[in-house]
């Protein structure tokens, strides 16, 4: 049970590194195992661009002639756009950070949009670590965690998961609300960060203590990222994916240095990791 009297998990984190570390490898591994999605089985693009439309569940053939022209001519862009800002990445990976859960659905969608991306949820990789580490019954959310254990304990597990996982290429990691340290972004920004910013987000998971000012000092750290799209909270998680696609695209475009340097920065690691692709 997650609390601040629990003799079970109080102080839990005070001595995580070395049983996290070994946790986390496998949670991590498990998760580079599971592919995302069964876009690559659909043959052609409009059945590609049709798979889409229902969140990667390809159609069944009969209904192709059944969908508004301007529906799979949305569509249809919205792959082509996936496939440009694929293209364009050159294997970078991409960093979302942001205040609140709408982050993760989104994050889930860009990898699945995005050719042969991985997605790793740190706060759901720092759920599972921590539900190992206190061997509780009750579930563990990130808001329990953040409230029950001390926000350095917090930061100190995120960051060592953050290391477990940056050294693969090609993927979109979804942050924790509170990836704003130095540390942080000098390992986010071998990749591009991107800011989900939203002007009212909901079931932020602040610390009992001091919500007020962690929560003013998580938004400063969030404007230093690469890029900043703002969404709606009524936005579809794709159509915020969208918004994701052209301002990254824009981004490169503008900054085509960066580009060369993701590319070589994403061989190396490829190379590391015996992946010839």
């Amino acid at each position: 049970m997650v609390g601040r009297q629990s003799p079970r998990t109080t102080g839990v984190l005070r001595c995580f590194v070395p049983v996290m570390l070994l946790g986390c490898t496998h949670v991590a591994a498990s998760w580079l195992a599971k592919p995302l999605g069964d876009s690559a089985k659909v043959q052609g693009p409009r059945r590609r661009a049709l798979a889409r439309l229902s969140d990667s569940q390809a159609f069944p053939p009969e209904a192709v002639d059944n969908i508004p022209p301007g529906q799979l001519a949305d569509a249809w862009g919205r792959d082509e756009k996936a496939k440009e800002l694929s293209e364009k990445l050159k294997g970078c990976s991409l960093w979302i950070v942001g205040l609140g859960p709408k982050k993760t659905a989104v994050g889930r969608v860009l990898a699945r949009r995005l050719t042969r991306y991985r997605c790793y949820d740190i706060n759901a990789l720092m759920i599972s670590t921590y539900q190992q580490l206190s061997a509780g019954a009750e579930p563990v959310t990130l808001a329990k965690l953040v409230a029950s254990e001390p926000l350095g304990n917090v930061e100190q597990l995120a960051a060592a998961i953050v290391q477990q996982v940056q050294a693969y290429s090609r993927s979109v990691f979804i942050t924790w609300d509170g990836a704003i340290s130095t540390r942080d972004y000098s390992i986010m920004q071998q990749g591009l960060v991107v800011h989900l910013e939203q002007e009212a987000p909901e079931n932020v998971a602040l610390p009992a203590d001091g919500a007020d000012d962690v929560l003013d000092r998580w938004k400063d750290g969030h404007r230093m990222a690469d890029v900043t799209v703002s969404i709606a909270s009524t936005d579809a998680a794709d159509d915020a994916v969208m918004k994701i696609v052209d301002s990254v695209v824009t981004f490169i475009d503008k900054n085509p240095a960066k580009s060369q340097q993701w590319k070589a920065q994403a061989d190396a690691k490829l190379a590391a990791q015996g992946d010839g692709a």
